[in-house]
């Protein structure tokens, strides 16, 4: 499950190839971190996964949610990025603060060019923008990512030459450290904990989360809770088999008690990809009776429940607030596999189409964009969000160009 090349191959008018649609571990056996062939979509790092993690602390108060305004902005691209290749967001800090992601750049620096066979991450801050974070080597980073709730520390993942894999702790005090790790898909809020694949460090300590009991150790660890010292961390393991061959169950650690089995709903599979910072939460997807692919909400009192779709037949949940309540991620709109689009989840409100939801609430900044993909991270309070999709249309770029874009959602 450790043999890594980008889930994303690009073409040179910025649109992407289109894999066929599966489960995030059809795709992480054979190519990256925690992919999904969602069209374009499913990092739960992502897509990563990309997939995609919030290494969530403490809610803002309900006065500074209250004063916020509904509110739709794109990032732009991060400086020297090769332009067709465009530039995608893996996670977002709890506080809001910071959002890291990454970008396929010119060769030697430049800031114009046809192909690029490098990729390097992002730390972008309101106040600062985009600040691209180096790499020790020739990088080839997958979308795989994360960051602490403070927005003080990064990881994710930049191969050095010839090796399978490296990992990447970025901190503002002290720059760039590598890791002895293959995959760094999350980190606690406290940032002293990284965990991806079925490796973990803590405060310089390695150790694995092994398998299930009498399975295979083919262990993916997506999402993080908790601090260094109290960890609580979700994914998937291999248990058992069905007509396919090896079946994944998603699971529940701890350094107490290992692997929990936390289910499935209708079907033989379920992949966890974050935990809320409450630890009481997870998301993730799970086949349905059909064999398709779903978001689920689990909770300990109800199980794994199916979200449902936008009308398609699949989807999938990639981050959650703080203490649970909104789930945000990418979900098919018809039976066509590039037809996903971003949604957000709240109990009263159900799953909706993020587009839908800002069109309603006066915000029409997005209706120029050609898709808005999927949500990837969401801030503990649960206001503000991080995504990405194709920008709107220009002589240069008739599908437009990938681009992260920041939602501002206010409690309802």
């Amino acid at each position: 499950m450790q043999s890594r090349k980008s889930d994303e191959s690009v073409r040179a008018d910025g649109t992407n190839a289109q894999p066929a649609f599966g489960s995030i571990f059809e795709v992480s056996t054979s190519v990256s971190h925690c992919t999904h062939k969602l069209t374009r979509v499913f990092f739960i790092s992502v897509v990563s996964a990309a997939l995609v993690v919030v290494a969530a602390a403490q809610s803002h108060n309900s006065h500074e949610a209250a004063a916020q305004t509904a509110s739709f902005q794109g990032l732009g691209q991060m400086p020297g990025v090769w332009p067709a290749a465009g530039t995608y967001a893996s996670a977002i800090s709890s506080d809001g603060s910071t959002i890291m992601g990454y970008g396929w750049v010119c060769f030697n620096g430049g800031t114009k060019c046809n192909s690029s066979g490098s990729v390097q991450a992002y730390r972008w801050t309101v106040a600062g923008g985009f600040q691209v974070l180096g790499s020790k080597g020739n990088s080839d980073f997958f979308g795989a990512g994360a960051v602490s709730s403070d927005g003080s520390v990064i990881v994710g993942e930049h191969p050095i030459p010839n090796n399978i894999g490296q990992v990447f702790r970025w901190t503002a005090a002290h720059g760039m450290a590598q890791l002895p790790m293959a995959i760094g898909t999350a980190v606690t809020g406290d940032g002293t904990m990284v965990a991806g694949g079925d490796s973990w460090w803590n405060s310089g300590k390695t150790g694995i989360f092994g398998p299930f009991a009498g399975n295979q150790d083919q262990t993916q660890a997506y999402g993080l809770a908790g601090t260094g010292k109290s960890p609580i961390a979700v994914g998937a393991a291999i248990k058992g088999s069905d007509d396919n061959g090896a079946t994944f169950h998603a699971f529940e650690w701890t350094p107490s008690a290992g692997l929990e089995d936390l289910g499935l709903t209708t079907g033989t599979q379920s992949i966890a990809t974050a935990i809320s910072a409450n630890g009481l939460v997870v998301v993730g997807e799970a086949t349905d009776a059909s064999g398709f692919w779903r978001a689920f909400r689990w909770t300990a009192a109800t199980g794994m429940q199916d979200m449902g779709t936008l009308g398609g037949p699949e989807s999938a949940a990639f981050a959650v607030n703080g203490d649970g309540s909104v789930i945000v991620g990418s979900a098919l709109t018809t039976s066509e596999s590039d037809s996903n689009h971003c949604f957000i989840w709240t109990a009263s409100a159900g799953m909706q189409d993020m587009k839908a939801v800002l069109d309603t609430a006066g915000v029409h900044t997005a209706d120029t964009w050609v898709t808005l993909d999927t949500l990837v991270g969401i801030s503990g309070d649960g206001t503000t969000m991080v995504g990405y999709g194709q920008s709107p249309k220009t002589k240069a770029f008739p599908f437009g160009q990938f681009e992260p874009f920041r939602v501002v959602i206010p409690v309802q």
